[in-house]
């Protein structure tokens, strides 16, 4: 039974990254039709904690973009961009990082990917590069993030463990950057000079590439986007502050209920003076991406709680050992199910409680933790294929790069030696801090 359990779980994980998006959380639901009705087993425990900390800070999102915040902190990241083009390579991903680190969602990238590119091509640098680096960094800095919720699912768990919160971060954050600037050097060294790819000089002679900038006339934000974006950076200070001086303030307070406290406050309190339409929360475009996130979450996370935790005796005595002798192996997992899952908040909430239950120990789960935003494996992902889709120079479509071997797309050796590169940071930080 137990061998069947197994390959209904991975039966549904491959499914799930077929189907992606809120196809993984429907297949979840179909596995967990079979593991109970027909398997007999009892269902897991639901990721309510997590589920709980994502909505209130999409809601937050939500009011904060209705406002004009979030296409204010966009605008804010474009004209950077394109007063300093000599340094792309550089400003591109620090920008989606940053945006990323914030916001806690990688989403919020796909907003600049069209001035990369367009500075890019103006300034004589091949897109593919500052694109890659862009995108994997927004996918590493979800684990920088203090609201993100990947890092939610993973403090969660530590935080009972008798993890500070600042030493958590400790971790974590100098991590993600390291990987990421890794990733923003291997990405400049790929591919020839733009001036010098073949498929770039057809496409200029036939016309396919669009040199002019056309930028439009901004226009001036509003003084309510620019409030909605300083109270939700204050409502984003405030939970780091109670999370991080917890013994000082003298709080007996869980990262659940700060994060959903504060995010509710923080949303009445944009809405109410940013002279946003409660009936129009619901249509903004993070609060139906956030809701696909949620259901991932309830439908695979539930599935494998149900089928793990009915055979945890046995899975701790085997991988527990093997965890405790080679703790690596931990950010190796943590690679390959996000490369499945297609999702930060998905292999956080999964498997952090999975391997702190096997005796996985604090440091090595926060050390691991960079591990889980290998999303860019494949170039079918939302943002990589929208960075794809915005370039118009071809620098993607080359034999080398387009992808037709799975793994041949300038984002996969960037990211992974950016984790690579990470995972040992985050052991060194770790032996300090925790």
């Amino acid at each position: 039974m137990l061998l069947l359990e197994i390959i209904l779980l991975l039966g549904c994980i491959i499914l799930a990254a077929r189907l992606g998006g809120i196809g993984v959380g429907l297949a979840g639901g179909v596995g967990m039709v079979i593991a109970v009705y027909i398997m007999g087993l009892s269902p897991g425990t639901i990721p309510v904690s997590v589920i709980l900390i994502i909505m209130s800070v999409i809601l937050a999102l939500s009011v904060m973009q209705q406002a004009g915040g979030m296409g204010y902190m966009v605008k804010c990241a474009e004209k950077m961009l394109r007063n300093n083009p000599k340094y792309i390579n550089i400003l591109a991903p620090a920008t989606t990082f940053i945006l990323t680190t914030l916001a806690g969602t990688g989403y919020t990238a796909m907003s600049v990917l069209n001035v990369i590119q367009q500075v890019a091509k103006e300034n004589g640098v091949r897109p593919s590069q500052p694109l890659s680096s862009a995108v994997v960094a927004s996918q590493i800095a979800i684990t920088a993030s203090p609201i993100s919720g990947a890092t939610a699912a993973m403090y969660v768990v530590v935080e009972q463990m008798g993890v500070n919160f600042f030493d958590a971060l400790c971790v974590i954050f100098p991590a993600a950057l390291v990987g990421s600037a890794v990733a923003a050097f291997v990405a400049s060294k790929q591919g020839v000079e733009l001036a010098e790819d073949p498929i770039y000089q057809e496409r200029v002679k036939k016309g396919l590439v669009n040199f002019s900038s056309d930028e439009e006339k901004d226009a001036e934000p509003t003084p309510e986007a620019k409030r909605s974006v300083m109270l939700f950076l204050a409502g984003v200070i405030f939970i780091v502050c109670m999370l991080m001086f917890k013994s000082v303030i003298g709080h007996t307070l869980g990262s659940k209920d700060i994060i959903v406290i504060t995010m509710l406050f923080i949303s009445f309190l944009m809405a109410m003076t940013c002279k946003v339409q409660l009936s129009e929360i619901k249509h903004a475009p993070i609060f139906r991406d956030g809701a696909e996130s949620l259901i991932v979450i309830l439908g695979i996370v539930w599935l494998s709680s149900t089928i793990i935790g009915a055979h945890i005796g046995e899975i701790k005595d085997v991988a527990g050992s093997v965890l405790n002798e080679y703790p690596a192996l931990l950010a190796v997992v943590f690679f390959a199910t996000s490369a499945l899952l297609f999702s930060q908040g998905a292999t956080s909430a999964l498997l952090v409680p999975i391997a702190a239950t096997l005796g996985v120990d604090a440091g090595t789960i926060l050390a691991s933790f960079v591990a889980v935003s290998a999303l860019y494996m494949t170039n079918i992902y939302p943002t990589t294929a929208f960075a794809i889709a915005t370039d118009d120079t071809g620098s993607f479509l080359s034999k080398r790069w387009n992808g037709s071997l799975i793994i041949n797309h300038p984002f996969f050796l960037p990211g992974s030696l950016g984790i690579v590169s990470a995972v040992p940071v985050g052991f060194f930080l770790s032996s300090i801090f925790i």
